[in-house]
């Protein structure tokens, strides 16, 4: 199978795009479970209050888009575009689609598409101990509304499955992540220059390979360090340390250490109260009091 590659262009590298039979092939390799969109859904033209009632007006098919079978199930489906914010409770927000299930009885807590005095939203269906029925919003600046035969009052569907647009990020902010990343970069790089000096003069305190888990929770607890064990493990073990110094880091020595000592995992002030040893704790005090 052909991997994600880097390929050379005249001005830059640019990687090299998968056929959908190898991305396909890959997603099966790792376990990770995906569907196949071959089922064609309509997308209608018109948009779906989730706010106050609307005039949908006449039911118009802007274009049919393929979804996973799994999302049409047994009935008749349609696509509408969201609008407003009274359900952001819920996670949909203005400029979602929500798959509406046509004809399909609600049960209390399902999200349904209603015509209400002529209008349509997107609300929750609820019945309450007095066996009353309820649309609710999920936004506490709205109101719930009571339907009665007065109202005039019809279910649509049922909103089951939801799709967002994921809009392009723009240059800018694209750059402010990668210089976020290249400041977090230089700081721990930082840290590290300042862990060397404080492991050298604090070496006569390290006991074992597994001292290195106290200089990473001290570390992670004083200096901001968010690098995983793993990472910590691979810069210190090319730390420039003396040929003197008896105890360096070696592969596992942190991940395993933390895995057996439990209270490792709480913040460095809580280790005494939950049965660290002296010697950790001297050791942590010695190198908290180099780095801050």
């Amino acid at each position: 199978m052909k991997t994600n590659v880097l390929r050379k262009t005249e001005n830059t590298w640019e990687p090299e795009m998968m056929v959908p039979e190898e991305a396909m092939a890959l997603l099966d390799n790792k376990g990770i479970k995906y569907e196949v969109c071959d089922t064609p859904v309509p997308f209608s033209e018109n948009k779906i209050s989730c706010g106050k009632p609307m005039d949908i007006g006449d039911y118009m098919i802007k274009e049919y888009r393929n979804l996973p079978s799994s999302f049409v199930r047994n009935h008749e489906v349609i696509s509408v575009e969201a609008m407003g914010d009274s359900m952001i409770g819920a996670n949909i927000e203005d400029g979602d689609w929500l798959l509406l299930e046509l004809g399909v009885l609600p049960s209390d807590g399902d999200i349904v598409m209603a015509s209400i005095d002529n209008g349509f939203l997107a609300k929750v269906f609820f019945t309450d101990d007095k066996n009353r029925k309820w649309l609710l919003p999920k936004n506490k600046n709205y109101t719930p509304t009571e339907l009665t035969p007065d109202n005039e009052v019809k279910i649509a569907g049922v909103v089951h499955v939801m799709t967002k647009k994921l809009p392009r990020q723009s240059y800018n902010e694209c750059m402010s992540i990668l210089k976020q990343a290249e400041k977090k970069a230089d700081e721990q790089g930082d840290v590290f220059q300042r862990l060397a000096k404080a492991v050298k003069e604090g070496n006569l305190l390290f006991w074992a390979s597994s001292s290195w888990a106290v200089v990473y929770c001290v570390a992670r607890d004083c200096c901001g360090y968010e690098g995983s064990m793993k990472e910590f493990e691979q810069k210190a073990m090319t730390m420039a340390l003396p040929t003197t110094f008896e105890y360096v880091c070696t592969k596992g020595a942190v991940q395993r250490t933390i895995s057996n000592h439990p209270y490792m995992r709480l913040h460095i002030d809580k280790w005494k109260e939950n049965g660290a040893s002296a010697r950790e704790i001297v050791l942590k005090e010695f190198l908290r009091k180099l780095l801050l």
